[in-house]
């Protein structure tokens, strides 16, 4: 089993060896390489508005595991799961996932996802309906 962490790595003080190390990533393949190559994401994350990962993660149909903190992220959203902060939960999440895998992703198809496309239609909606520019 490997585990990657992605991000700002700076801050951390983790043993290189079991888990691959990756700096922030902003270009879009690469990230998306990124997902396509690990099986689930995991978002440690005590707070969140509106978390660019967790979409990203489900658009590349891999499960998430968030914690009990930021569980009002779900919606209803298919494919992430809630663990407990502490190991026994987490361990048991993980392995619920890797057991239901395939079942998970297929359920994950049924998610709509905010796209760029549909966000530029939202707005030029608005702005239409609002009349801005009258």
């Amino acid at each position: 089993m490997e585990f990657s962490i992605v991000g700002n790595l700076k801050k951390n003080k983790i043993p290189d060896g079991k888990i691959n190390l990756i700096n922030y990533v902003s270009e879009t393949k690469k990230l998306m390489n990124i997902y396509d190559t690990n099986n689930i994401t995991i978002l440690p994350s005590y707070t969140e508005a509106s978390p660019n990962v967790v979409n990203e993660s489900l658009a590349r149909k891999r499960p998430v595991i968030i914690f009990e903190d930021i569980n009002y992220i779900i919606k209803d959203k298919k494919g992430i799961f809630v663990a407990k902060r502490d190991p026994k939960s987490f361990s048991e999440t993980a392995k619920n996932i890797i057991k239901n895998y395939k079942d998970i992703q297929e359920e994950m198809k049924k998610n709509v996802l905010p796209t760029k496309k549909n966000m530029i239609k939202q707005i030029y909606e608005i702005v239409e309906s609002e009349n801005f520019f009258s």
